[in-house]
């Protein structure tokens, strides 16, 4: 596993573009892993005035292209080895984390044969409930009190023309977690969390506390 970040100019057409329309950066992802058929996980992060891309890839991504598109000519993408952090993974151990997610909720139609319409959820009681389901299902806890919400995003786009357009909310998740079964967490890592993970939605990132 890879954990590659690029900084962004947002000054560039294509960045601002893309940021808007993130369905341009999941081409981008895509094409800087032609071979690689696993899932690639990805995010938008804002971190110190500056803006990143980061990817999560079972092989080791060509950054080039993505570079030239939204990066600055005079700085290199960074790509890292991820797996001795995985390997740090264990029960009991406690870590700070960010997660850029679309939390949803399915309201069931009367005829039970209908799938039922995905809705985002809107309100924090809400968003923090689901958070806590995500939890008992990868092998997490927390206490509310050291994790926040620091941004709720509206995205929307047309991809190939289709009407009507995609539209999801991502919320980012900041804060304290202790994992509770290690191969569950993992799992999360790797796979991510919640739905429109091609757009962005799902990467989970842990940094050590110390």
């Amino acid at each position: 596993m890879y954990l590659s970040r690029i900084k962004l100019d947002t000054h560039k057409r294509n960045t601002q573009i893309a940021l808007s329309a993130v369905n341009h950066f999941h081409g981008a992802v895509e094409h800087a892993l032609p071979q690689d058929r696993n899932r690639k996980l990805w995010r938008l992060d804002h971190l110190g005035g500056a803006d990143y891309l980061l990817i999560l890839s079972h092989d080791q991504p060509d950054l080039s292209s993505m570079q030239k598109q939204f990066g600055f000519l005079d700085s290199l993408g960074e790509t890292k080895n991820y797996s001795p952090l995985l390997e740090r993974v264990k029960k009991d151990t406690r870590w700070h984390f960010r997660l850029v997610a679309n939390p949803t909720h399915s309201e069931k139609p009367k005829d039970k044969n209908i799938r039922g319409k995905k809705y985002a959820h809107i309100s924090d009681f809400f968003l923090y409930q689901w958070l806590e389901r995500q939890g008992v299902k990868y092998g997490f806890t927390y206490n509310q009190s050291e994790v926040q919400i620091t941004q709720k995003k509206w995205y929307g786009f047309r991809k190939h023309g289709q009407n009507p357009p995609v539209r999801f909310r991502a919320i980012t998740y900041e804060g304290i977690l202790q994992v509770v079964d290690e191969n569950k967490m993992k799992e999360a890592l790797i796979q991510g969390i919640g739905r429109e993970k091609a757009y962005g939605m799902g990467l989970l990132t842990l940094m050590s506390l110390s």
